[in-house]
């Protein structure tokens, strides 16, 4: 897809890696919901959006009977593992106590780089090709 130069490359792999890192995480963040919507349907026969399945936990069998198709059977059950630790729940809470605590409405305004931005910098740091 595109060739960088030599001396651009370090710089090339961050901007990957740090891209394909964000978007892993927000699959797996995705994920969960999409797995409560999947039981929801399936077991209870409602539909709920993103909204409303989002704030729900269910437990680990619960989260069995939700699989995604896209997931593959073997990895499904570290997965709703996971979402069931305390590690997991650990950070999703501090994570909700986080922004229930800010007045500022516009919240994530730091961090990662914005994507138009990312996408000047490739353009004007690497050579493209289509």
């Amino acid at each position: 897809m595109f060739q960088v130069k030599r001396e651009d490359q370090q710089e090339a792999d961050r901007v990957l890696e740090n891209y394909v890192r964000k978007k892993v995480k927000d699959i797996l963040y995705q994920a969960r919901v999409d797995a409560v919507k999947v039981y929801y349907k399936d077991v209870l026969k409602q539909n709920l959006d993103d909204k409303l399945a989002r704030p729900i936990e269910l437990t680990y069998e619960q989260y069995l009977n939700g699989r995604v198709k896209w997931c593959k059977r073997t990895a499904w059950p570290s997965l709703c593992r996971y979402w069931c630790s305390e590690e997991f729940l650990t950070k999703r809470k501090r994570g909700q106590e986080s922004r229930l605590s800010s007045d500022d409405i516009a919240q994530n305004r730091g961090g990662s780089r914005p994507f138009g931005e990312t996408r000047q910098l490739l353009v004007g740091t690497l050579l493209l090709f289509i």
